[in-house]
């Protein structure tokens, strides 16, 4: 593109949307600009005393209406255009013979609102027309001419944030003229909120927008004006009409990216963000972003060049620019799930106790103990009074709820989770040793593996139809993190904010225990995350410490055994997923990776070199998967390796003994 050459017909002075313009351009392509200076009476007429920039010639100058075909024949071919641009600056600007040109011919109309007949007319000598205003585009279409919208836009350079104190409660730049709505708004405002008003350009256009809490605009017969870009980009809170069928709904989110007023409550609007000083810097923050994503003249070039030399048949819509401008936003409410984590910690330890753990060595006082030198707050939940009473005042417990009846496990885990406020939560078993280093290891994993929402040391890969396990995967009978169905619930870390987002809880049907597990392992797979297993040592547990010294189970004011509650929730449990997959058609959620286990197992044995030890693992398995193809021709393949490694074993046997 730095060989293309740009004529850009405009008259010369700074304020103006070409200048913009031209200042892209030249970071882009070889740009020649042409046309008059402004003349000091129109620098008056526009009022453009307070410009405060140095006027310049244009390379090529010329009069209100140049004759194109001589400035053609007196211009050396080497400096022939590749593209001639015409941008609307001052009214009377228009050159003559434009036919004569030796390229394309495009035109940019900005204020079409306030001129529509005449840009009809003008368009007509240009072989592509871009406009500012969108409402329009039908108008010129409709009278064969190729049309395109583009908005206006900022410059970061010069529309940029000042450090200095907001010391005007509201701001404007910009023409008032009498009797108009934009005065008669600017009055309601002043009337109960300080506005400052100039008539200044540039750094201090962006100085006054900078020192202001919230910048006014006013929309002229529904333009989309240079204000609404500009003001944004300095970051700070834009507040504006809505311009009708101008793009701007599409473009920005009232409440997100800036903020929208009505007549009749425009200073409702202005004091309630003047009295929400956070909310309000944030939202304007996040415009900033949008605009510089997508609205800044650099993007405007880039999308007119493309079209006008048939890279592309049109320019951005507003739904494309909308998604450009929030190419790498967060979304508005992701800071909310950081706001949950007011925990002076980055850890929790949710631990359900319903007794001493009669049946283990371990019970909460031992557990209490081992995390007396590791940081994190631990939240109890006490099943029952008799034990909350003697331990809800222990040094080590951060906080405690106390039930008056056994609500059951996953109750208790609920309600841990609602009460703990950091972003991790680990789930420990009142009968449970554990150490610093398997806290550490679920941790970091929790954190780093792929989609990671649920980790554990131990877990399993369960048959959904039949409800059993697989495979369980005890302590040291693995030695790196691994994706599973389930993991197990007597210690496991879960990232509160994926459970937040993905509404993901534990099952209440389940009281008072069993299957919760499983079920959480469904739910975090159905949520398009992970469950893993994770290898250390550094705990100790004992399964069924209360359930085997009790023969009858109490909560609510039920009494069941152990029995009886596994046949009723295996029954909930079954028919829950089967009901949730059929109505989301996502049978595929209740298959186990239990098979994609199977087969990385032994393909990695077979890279280790390892292939006996490969057919031994699918023999082992081949009654759990026999009707599978991939496991089948797998075991042919593998099979065929050994065979051939049998018989080189025999062959080199056989030569040493020769």
């Amino acid at each position: 593109m730095k060989n293309l050459h740009i004529w850009l017909a405009y008259v010369a002075y700074p304020a103006t949307t070409a200048a913009y313009f031209e200042r892209a351009l030249r970071q882009r392509c070889r740009t020649t600009t042409i046309g008059p200076s402004l003349s000091n009476e129109l620098i008056e007429k526009l009022q453009q005393m307070n410009m405060k920039l140095p006027m310049k010639d244009q390379d090529i100058c010329t009069g209100l209406n140049p004759d194109m075909e001589q400035i053609i024949a007196d211009t050396d071919t080497a400096s022939y255009p590749d593209l001639y641009l015409w941008v609307e600056s001052v009214v009377g600007y228009h050159p003559l013979n434009l036919e004569a040109l030796p390229c394309p011919k495009a035109c940019y109309f900005i204020d079409t609102h306030l001129h529509l007949d005449m840009h009809l007319e003008w368009a007509k000598q240009f072989d592509m027309v871009f406009i500012g205003q969108r409402e329009y585009l039908d108008e010129f279409r409709a009278q064969g001419i190729r049309a395109h919208w583009l908005p206006l836009g900022c410059d970061p350079e010069v529309h940029r944030r000042f450090d200095e104190p907001k010391i005007h409660p509201v701001g404007f730049v910009g023409g008032v003229k009498s009797g108009s709505r934009r005065q008669a708004l600017l009055t309601t405002l002043d009337s109960q909120i300080p506005v400052h008003y100039e008539r200044c350009f540039w750094d201090d256009m962006a100085r006054l927008y900078s020192q202001s809490q919230i910048v006014f605009n006013e929309a002229i017969k529904n333009d989309l004006n240079m204000r609404v870009f500009e003001a944004m980009s300095t970051g700070t809170l834009l507040m504006t009409d809505m311009a009708r069928n101008s793009g701007q709904d599409e473009l920005f989110r009232d409440g997100e990216d800036y903020a929208v007023y009505r007549d009749s409550n425009i200073c409702d609007v202005a004091r309630f963000y003047l009295g929400n000083e956070e909310l309000r810097e944030q939202i304007a923050a996040r415009g900033q972003r949008l605009v510089h994503n997508a609205h800044t003249y650099a993007h405007r070039m880039d999308d007119l060049l493309a079209v006008a030399l048939g890279s592309k048949p049109d320019t951005f819509s507003a739904e494309e620019l909308r998604e450009r401008s929030l190419a790498g936003v967060p979304a508005i409410d992701a800071d909310i799930p950081a706001s949950n984590y007011i925990g002076s910690t980055r850890r929790s330890f949710v631990i359900p106790v319903l007794d001493m753990s009669p049946a283990s060595e371990y019970n909460i006082l031992t557990l209490l103990k081992d995390l007396e030198d590791i940081e994190g707050d631990v939240i109890v939940v006490f099943n029952g009074q008799e034990v909350a009473e003697h331990l809800k005042d222990h040094p080590r417990i951060t906080r405690y709820a106390i039930m008056k009846q056994n609500i059951g496990v996953a109750r208790a885990w609920n309600l841990g989770l609602e009460i703990a406020a950091t972003p991790t939560v680990f789930i420990l078993n009142a009968d449970l040793h554990v150490e610093q280093l398997a806290i550490d290891a679920l941790e970091q994993a929790l954190l780093s593996l792929p989609d990671a929402a649920c980790v554990g040391p131990q877990g399993s890969f369960f048959e959904f139809a039949l409800a059993r396990d697989y495979t369980y995967f005890d302590k040291g009978t693995f030695n790196q993190p691994l994706e599973v169905d389930a993991v197990s619930g007597f210690f496991f870390a879960i990232k509160l904010q994926h459970f937040n987002e993905k509404l993901i809880r534990f099952e209440n049907g389940f009281t008072p225990c069993y299957f919760e597990e499983w079920d959480l392992g469904m739910q975090i797979k159905r949520a398009g995350l992970k469950n893993y297993i994770v290898p250390t040592s550094a705990y100790d547990h004992h399964w069924s410490g209360t359930i085997r010294a009790l023969r009858e189970i109490n909560f609510y004011e039920k009494a069941e055994t152990a029995g009886e509650i596994l046949l009723r929730n295996r029954r909930i449990f079954l028919t829950k997923w089967r009901g949730i997959t059929s109505r989301e058609n996502s049978r595929q959620l209740l298959e186990s990776g239990f098979l994609r286990y199977i087969t990385n197992h032994a393909q990695n044995l077979v890279v280790e070199g390892r292939v006996d030890d490969a057919r031994k693992w699918l023999e082992h398995v081949t009654h759990i998967c026999q009707d599978d193809a991939g496991i089948v021709a797998l075991r042919r393949f593998v099979d065929v390796m050994a065979s051939k490694a049998g018989a080189q074993v025999r062959t080199m046997a056989g030569g040493a003994i020769n």
